[in-house]
């Protein structure tokens, strides 16, 4: 009776602790896509390490870009990370899950954004931080 009660034990707890873990782990993932402090620029974002994958040229703003970042696919996101910038590379908004953030989804609108390849915005925004030294 008390090795049943014992495995009983061990079960609960593991039910218990498997979740948070999981959270856990799920948030201090997610927690590596949010800007650090101090970060306002497209290139200070990137040099943090977030992988950015592409973007779009949004109309609402005009003239403002949303760069999207990578995200592991057991985080089980509803959208990816998501920067916008205006015309300069000064960080403007970012959701950690675009599909969570009802700005980016309607306001941006941006899914009906014109894409624009990730390697023209890395010269864009190194020439404007250059030009802004």
């Amino acid at each position: 009776m008390a090795k049943s009660k014992r495995k009983t034990i061990v079960t609960i707890a593991m039910m218990c602790i498997l979740p948070v873990a999981c959270v856990v782990a799920v948030a201090t993932y997610q927690s590596g896509f949010a800007p650090a402090p101090g970060v306002k620029t497209y290139t200070q974002l990137k040099t943090q390490g977030v992988p950015l994958t592409h973007a779009v040229r949004v109309t609402n703003p005009a003239n403002h870009f949303i760069v999207f970042g990578e995200t592991a696919w057991w985080t089980l996101p509803s959208g990816p990370p998501a920067y916008l910038f205006n015309e300069s590379g000064k960080l403007i908004d970012s959701t950690c899950d675009v599909g969570d953030s009802t700005t980016f989804q309607y306001e941006y609108n941006v899914y009906s954004g014109l894409d624009v390849d990730i390697q023209t915005i890395d010269n864009q925004f190194s020439s404007t931080a250059k030009d802004q030294q």
